[in-house]
C-alpha cells in the first residue's frame, strides 16, 4: 500500500512528441506518455498522496504538462538546464538518454527541494508574452544573419528585410496589448521611465518580475543571472564570473540598455566610479545593467516612477 504521506518524486524529460517520465522510488520503470492532453491527465490521475515532479522548460512542450500537474495538485519545480548538467557531471553520469535525464530529474529534485522554490502557475497570457519575447530575439538574430550574407550580393533581399520588419513591429504591438490585457501597463511604464530602458527592454523587465514570487532583490539579480560566482580557496583568488542563470535575452537587453543610460549623469559617474576601480568596460557596463535592474524592481515593488536629478532638482521621469 503507497505511503499517503511521503511524496512521489517524478522527473519527466519532454519533447514534441512524447514525455519519459521517470518515479524515482522506482527508477528502473520508464513511463512514455503521449504528449497530449489526455494522456498526460490519464498518467497523473495514477498518482495519489502527495506528488512532485521536477522538469526542464523546453520550448513550448513543457507547458501541458505543467499546466495539467498543477490543476491536479502536484507541486510542479522548473529545473534550469544548466543545473542539471552541472548535476550529471557531479554525480559522474556518462550517458545523455531521455530516460537518464527523468531520473536525474527526479534525484535532483529528491535530494535538493529544500533548495528549489515551486513554479507558481501562469496566465496564459503572461507565458505568450514571454514566448513573444525570445521569438523577437531569434527574428532579430534572424534578420542580423541575412543581412550580413546578402551584403555586396546583388539580389532583391531588401523586400525581405522590410518583411522582417513588419513581423517585429507586429510582434511589438501585440507584447503592448498583452500588457494592457495583464494590468502591468503602469509598471511598464515604471520602467521605461528608467534613463536608457526602452519598450523592449521595460517589457522584458516586468515580464520577468511577475514570473517568480520574489521576496528581495538580490533573488531577482539571481534569476536574471546577473549575480557573481565566487572562486576562493585558501590563498587562491579566482576571477569573478556572473552566474548567467535565466534568460540570455534579459542580461543581452540590459546590458544594451547600459550604454544610453549614460546620457543621464548620475549613472555615467557610477559607469565611471568602475572604471576608476580598474575594471574592463565590459565588466562597468555589466555593473551598470545590474544597478538598472535594480532600480526596476524598486520602482515595480514600491510602485513609483523614476525621479531625475538635475543640478539639484529633482524631475519626475
Amino acid at each position: 500500500m503507497a505511503d499517503l504521506t511521503k511524496f512521489t518524486t517524478l522527473g519527466i524529460d519532454t519533447s514534441k512528441d512524447e514525455l519519459v517520465c521517470c518515479n524515482f522510488a522506482d527508477p528502473d520503470q520508464i513511463d512514455r506518455v503521449p504528449n497530449h492532453p489526455d494522456a498526460i491527465r490519464t498518467w497523473l490521475s495514477t498518482f495519489q498522496g502527495p506528488r512532485r515532479i521536477a522538469i526542464e522548460p523546453t520550448s513550448t512542450y513543457h507547458l501541458e504538462v505543467v499546466e495539467a500537474a498543477i490543476k491536479m495538485g502536484f507541486v510542479v519545480y522548473m529545473i534550469n538546464p544548466r543545473q542539471l548538467v552541472h548535476y550529471r557531471e557531479a554525480v559522474n553520469e556518462v550517458n545523455k538518454t531521455d530516460p537518464v535525464d527523468a531520473y536525474l530529474l527526479a534525484r535532483y529534485l529528491d535530494r535538493e527541494v529544500d533548495q528549489l522554490r515551486p513554479h507558481l502557475p501562469q496566465d496564459r497570457r503572461a507565458q505568450q508574452l514571454w514566448t513573444l519575447l525570445k521569438r523577437r530575439a531569434t527574428v532579430v538574430d534572424t534578420r542580423k544573419r541575412l543581412q550580413q550574407s546578402l551584403a555586396g550580393i546583388k539580389l532583391p533581399h531588401k523586400p525581405m528585410l522590410r518583411a522582417i520588419d513588419a513581423i517585429l513591429k507586429c510582434i511589438d504591438l501585440r507584447m503592448q496589448k498583452l500588457l494592457r490585457d495583464l494590468g502591468w501597463w503602469a509598471d511598464y511604464l515604471r520602467c521605461k521611465s528608467i534613463p536608457g530602458v526602452g519598450p523592449l527592454n521595460a517589457t522584458a523587465l516586468i515580464a520577468t518580475y511577475h514570473r517568480a514570487a520574489f521576496s528581495s532583490v538580490d533573488q531577482f539579480i539571481s534569476f536574471i543571472g546577473l549575480d557573481i560566482r565566487l572562486r576562493e580557496s585558501g590563498h587562491f583568488k579566482g576571477k569573478s564570473k556572473l552566474t548567467k542563470r535565466g534568460e540570455a535575452e534579459l542580461r543581452r537587453l540590459l546590458y544594451c540598455a547600459a550604454a544610453p543610460s549614460r546620457s543621464y549623469l548620475p549613472f555615467k559617474q557610477f559607469h565611471q566610479r568602475q572604471l576608476d576601480k580598474g575594471m574592463p568596460k565590459i565588466a562597468a557596463n555589466v555593473v551598470l545593467a545590474r544597478k538598472i535592474a535594480r532600480i526596476a524592481f524598486a520602482l515595480i515593488r514600491k510602485q513609483e516612477n523614476f525621479i531625475k536629478v538635475t543640478k539639484g532638482v529633482a524631475i519626475q521621469a
